[in-house]
């Protein structure tokens, strides 16, 4: 690369240098909180059916289903930080994200700025929104809360900066995440001080990257060390410079393929990011390696099946890039790959904290190495290298170089924030070369492998992992992706085959202790302790299930042999210290909370029972010192917050809840001062949320003893109450629910605590509750829930359902869309053509429907019909979702099909080559390798009955030549180059082609059978293959023809 900067001087630096210092200034650092009007295109329509069947793993989040075609301006909360040297702008209602950032000398903008709000469904729930960084907290994907408000204080501290703190509570997992957003005064970059902690007494599972966005341009160049990538299943890949020889660290490269996915790893280092050449100006991201040694890099496709989102994602501000900095190395989606990379898991009572800074750079092309100091480049000619500095604060430093072990530089640097220096030294190519400025504060050499880490990224093919290892792993594996069914599954077989494993018994006892089997849990963790009466996580396992049992003396006994393990030491003693609270043994109480923290200050929970004893016995100095040390650690403590309101007799306690969901807050916290047997202060926080469905339920459980006439009155409300978005979870709430049920035999309670068994994992509890209220409820989504739930139950009776939630909610397009789907998914082809046409009527401009009616119509084979409805469709579609292209290519094949059969061969070429279109208001661009080997192999066939042999040929070559660039991987268009050899008459190649397949086909490659059934006519295995290949009945039809033709 031409050295840009090559002909700049150290003169230049100088007079640099002599104007800044010139025209300093008293440094300030600002934040302002205010009410912008901001160009929104909306979601809408929250969806009320429990997601416990898409996605168990986010219950109890519901999803949101619509999204605004056309812009209003909507006002947001925004925060904006700003010092001399950046600005940024913090979005509290959207996530907490940061919404942008640029640096003030040059206006640029080091993190991409989306100046409308342009959601669109990609996320867990749904609605996301570019820009920024996003916050990802808890499971795989976008999280839940990212496009929903989240708490949020802002601060000016005593050092002169300033901070915007976000977070807020995963419910699933009910950990607490928080990001402090800082910017100091005399700093080029703002630091993000993320914290997380889990409060729960169980494993949860372990997911954090950051995403950041920068403009995409075809001069950007990324600087991410490493020399391999990993998938998302662990597999590892050249880096930069691919097995094609491309250099993927060049965006313009990147020009092939899919949307990107590059998991950077292999390099020691602290830093990445990336640099415009055009116009000199860079961004990135450090930490120290340790804390976040996540990189990756994703690129929506160059094509237009990635082109396609900038016009969905924004206006004007043009497409991007994300450049994520994460705690792992990859974003880790299980499947069949066998590689070292597994799911990491969130200890009990741990609280995992990391900062990171994100910073610009300017003008020195490039970047080698970066930290809190500021960014080093160094460039390599011929005949010398050229050595570019931009300082991020002030930097009075001496910049050392050595060239073959000689020193040739030895001079002091003095520069303010986002000034850059230059300097070029003469060398060759082969010189050994290093540049350092302070104490390794910057620094670069050209020994590449310095820095490379040893880590083994492949898996030992050699290696024989035993049964009863794989099934402990993958048992292990689910139960941290909250994959707790496959959790259980595994880890019983691997008991029936090895009783004694202990690492397999405890990790059940867990599993059953979530599900609130306490006894059965008890079985497995003692089934231990008859194998080693000190294993410390059974007995830990143990110390929880006799608590949950409320057995406190062996549930002591157990927690204290779990402490003698540095692992369970903290989380048991804490476990101790609020059961003595509970048991008002306030000195054991105290003496316990110590002994946690002693182990690990952060023990929140443990910090928790000195408060509440400190307002108890009213040590006001022991009370202001806890107070302060967890708003320190968390400024977003709730507890804390209401234990400070409790003694200083506040005023209110909700102002300080902003998040999307107070009322799951309030809950939490009641539950907490429940446990610890403050059920006075557990019913007063319920009170100012009181007419709320759940919080009612609590109320009325607690108040059952102090008032049984106010407790049944709580009761007579919950079921005058709509059932919408009730969404019960926890495990604490069975016995309320079950209490409930008792007192009141009501169906609204049955389907409240159907859900609360089936999202702990009682499930077959749950389906028996579900079907007890047989036809009773007035509620569209109950029947709309227990019909997709209780998916093994016959058709009518689901049939039914789903009927009675029409008749209950026919004005509701969903609902509608769900019958359709039913009929599709039972074959039941003409009843979906029926209703889709009603629904079709009835919700004119739904696309959601349109492309429900338009497949029920393809079914029916009312193709022309099908091609009016998708020619008019515009969709707004799902990140990876190809639903629209799919019926766009049936309706276009299948017709052009039946116009063959009638031989209209003019028609069906029209409509064969309309098919390779992808037209862009189905929301789907079209990629780079597109495989259009079934139309050419129509179009050949039309060619050939019109006596043009020439394009006939031509097709079948083009056919040919598609497979052999093509050869990895599944597709049953395999099958049109068997039958393009046969026609060419190329019987050695055909041969040839069929005995690959046959040798390659394994027990479980249904696709290839399903190829050469087909091209040899074997009738015989037609029937079973046709059920496993799940192909549809009409595209199954075009393929037994094509062989025909």
């Amino acid at each position: 690369m031409e050295l840009y900067f090559k002909k700049m001087t150290v003169f230049f630096f100088g007079i640099s240098c002599f104007l800044v210092s010139n025209l300093a200034h008293a440094q300030t650092a600002t934040i302002t909180e205010e009410i912008k009007s901001i160009k929104t295109y909306a979601f809408d329509e929250p969806n009320p059916l429990p997601i416990l069947k898409e996605n168990p793993k986010i219950y109890p989040y519901y999803k949101f289903e619509g999204y605004q075609q056309t812009a209003k301006n909507k006002d947001w909360k925004v925060v904006t930080l700003e010092n001399d040297y950046i600005k940024l702008w913090v979005l509290p209602e959207v996530g907490g994200k940061v919404w942008g950032a640029i640096e003030k000398s040059t206006g640029e903008e080091f993190l991409y700025k989306n100046d409308v709000l342009k959601f669109r469904n990609i996320a867990m729930r749904g609605p996301w929104t570019s820009g920024g960084i996003e916050f990802n907290f808890g499971i795989i994907g976008h999280t839940p809360a990212t496009a929903t408000p989240v708490d949020y204080v802002i601060k000016e501290n005593k050092d002169g900066s300033v901070s915007c703190i976000v977070g807020t509570m995963d419910l699933p997992s009910r950990t607490e995440w928080r990001v402090e957003i800082n910017l100091q005064k005399d700093k080029a970059y703002f630091e993000t001080k993320a914290s997380w902690y889990n409060p729960t007494p169980l494993n949860q599972s372990y997911y954090n990257w950051m995403t950041a966005a920068a403009v995409a341009k075809n001069d950007l160049e990324f600087f991410i060390p490493g020399n391999k990538y990993l998938e998302h299943g662990g597999n590892a890949k050249l880096w930069p410079i691919d097995e094609e020889g491309r250099n993927l660290s060049e965006y313009k490269n990147n020009n092939f393929g899919p949307h990107k996915s590059y998991h950077i790893v292999g390099d020691y280092k602290d830093f990445f990011g990336g640099y415009y050449h055009d116009t000199n100006f860079g961004f990135g991201h450090w930490s120290p390696y340790e804390e976040m040694p996540g990189q990756k890099l994703w690129l929506w496709a160059l094509s237009r099946s990635g082109g396609i989102w900038e016009d969905l994602l924004t206006d004007t501000d043009g497409q991007y890039i994300e450049f994520q900095a994460g705690r792992l190395f990859n974003q880790y989606s299980p499947g069949k790959d066998i590689n070292p990379v597994t799911q990491a898991n969130f200890d009990p009572h741990a609280m995992d904290t990391w900062r990171e800074i994100w910073f610009p750079f300017k003008d020195i092309n490039g970047m080698v190495d970066a930290s809190e100091y500021g960014v080093l480049n160094v460039e390599h000619s011929e005949s010398e290298i050229v050595i570019g500095v931009n300082a991020l604060q002030k930097l009075n430093e001496t910049l050392k170089v050595t060239v073959n072990g000689e020193v040739v530089v030895n001079e002091r640097l003095d520069m303010n924030p986002m000034n850059t220096f230059f300097r070029s030294i003469k060398s060759k190519p082969t010189d050994n070369i290093k540049v350092v400025i302070g104490n390794n504060k910057l620094k670069y050499s050209t020994n590449k492998d310095e820095y490379l880490i040893k880590r083994p990224f492949y898996s030992d093919a050699a290696l024989q992992i035993s049964e009863t290892q794989k099934l402990y792993t993958n048992g292990w594996e689910a139960l941290k992706f909250r994959e707790y069914k496959k959790a259980s599954e595994n880890l019983l077989a691997l008991i029936k085959i090895d009783p004694s494993h202990q690492e397999g018994l405890v990790k059940l006892a867990e599993l059953e202790y979530r599900k609130t089997n306490y006894d059965q849990a008890l079985k497995y963790a003692n089934t231990v302790l008859r194998l080693d009466t000190y294993n410390p996580e059974a007995n830990y396992k143990a110390g929880i299930i006799y608590r949950a049992k409320k057995d406190y003396v062996n549930a002591l006994e157990s927690f204290g042999w779990a402490a003698r393990s540095t692992k369970y030491r903290s989380v048991s003693y804490a476990q101790m210290a609020e059961i003595h609270l509970r048991l008002n043994n306030y000195n054991k109480a105290k003496e316990y909370a110590s002994k946690a923290l002693n182990f690990n200050t952060y023990n929140l929970n443990a910090r928790k029972v000195l408060m509440v004893l400190a307002r108890k016995q009213k040590t006001h100095e022991a009370f202001k010192t806890q107070l302060a040390t967890i708003l320190d650690i968390d400024p977003l403590n709730h507890f804390a917050v209401y234990e400070n309101y409790l003694y200083t007799n506040g005023n209110t306690y909700k102002s300080s809840l902003n998040s999307e969901f107070p009322v799951e807050r309030a809950i939490e916290l009641a539950i907490q001062y429940q446990k610890i047997g403050e059920n006075d202060e557990a019913i007063n926080v319920l009170k100012d949320f009181k007419r709320d469905v759940k919080v009612k339920l609590w109320l009325a459980y607690l108040l059952k003893e102090k008032s049984s006439h106010g407790s049944n009155q709580l009761l007579e409300e919950v079921l005058a109450i709509s059932p919408n978005f009730v969404l019960p979870y926890r495990r604490e709430t069975i016995p309320v629910l079950e209490w409930a049920i008792q007192e009141k035999q009501h169906w609204k309670l049955k389907f409240y605590l159907a859900q609360n068994y089936i999202a702990v994992g009682l499930i077959d509890k749950g389906k028996q509750l579900l079907k007890s209220s047989y036809n009773k409820p007035d509620f569209d989504v109950f029947y709309r829930f227990r019909a997709i739930y209780l998916e093994s139950e016959n058709y009518t009776f689901r049939l039914q359902d789903y009927k009675k939630a029409i008749e209950l909610n026919g004005n509701n397009w969903k609902v509608w869309g769900e019958l359709i789907q039913f009929y599709l998914i039972n074959s039941k082809y003409d009843e979906a053509y029926a209703n889709g046409k009603k629904a079709f009527k009835k919700f004119p401009n739904n696309y959601n429907i349109e492309l429900l009616y338009a497949k029920s119509l393809i079914e029916v084979k009312k193709y022309s019909q099908s091609l009016k409805i998708i020619k008019n469709t515009i969709v707004l579609p799902s990140e990876l979702a190809m639903i629209s292209r799919n019926i766009y290519f049936d309706t276009h094949v299948f017709l052009a099909n039946q116009y063959i059969q009638e031989k209209k061969y003019t028609k069906a070429i029209q409509l064969l080559k309309d098919s390779k279109e992808w037209p862009e208001h189905l929301g789907v661009g079209k990629p780079y390798d597109v495989d259009n080997r079934l139309q050419d192999y129509l179009l050949a066939i039309c060619f050939e009955k019109l006596k043009n042999d020439g394009k006939r040929n031509n097709l079948l070559e083009g056919i040919i030549n598609h497979t052999n660039a093509n050869k990895s991987g599944r597709s049953i268009n395999k099958l049109f180059n068997l039958l393009a050899l046969k026609k060419l008459g190329r019987n050695a190649d055909l041969n040839k082609l069929v005995s690959t397949l046959e040798k390659s086909t394994t027990k479980d490659d249904v696709t290839n059978k399903l190829v050469l059934a087909i091209f040899k006519k074997d009738d015989e295995k037609f029937s079973e293959l046709k059920k496993e290949s799940n192909l549809s009945e009409g595209l199954w039809s075009l393929l037994v023809a094509s062989s025909g033709y």
